[in-house]
């Protein structure tokens, strides 16, 4: 499963990293070095808001001007996996993409 991420440079000095398949996902750094370096935090901290939250994780969209990729690994994919079922089942799902 790939996760793909924007860079955008927004002033001197300043790159905002946004993940489109999270909505609110995104951060400031100084550099495109140091986005790339944190993203897979980013993605990781946007992932377990939604666990803690109840909400679906979204399944990833291709994004054709992304500047980068995340290989999520396919332990971890399984319990987004088992996350999103079992919140279907329980009734208990919200999804704020939709």
């Amino acid at each position: 499963m790939q996760y793909f991420f924007i860079i955008r440079h927004l002033a001197k000095a300043q790159f905002e990293l946004r993940f489109p398949d999270f909505v609110g996902a995104r951060e400031l750094f100084s550099s495109i070095e140091e986005a790339q370096k944190e993203a897979m935090s980013i993605f990781l901290e946007a992932v377990q808001e939604r666990f803690e939250n109840k909400q679906r994780v979204p399944e990833p969209t291709q994004v054709l001007n992304a500047q980068g990729v995340l290989n999520v690994p396919e332990s971890f994919c399984e319990l987004i996996k088992q996350h999103n079922l079992s919140m279907e089942l329980l009734g208990e799902i919200q999804d704020v993409n939709e």
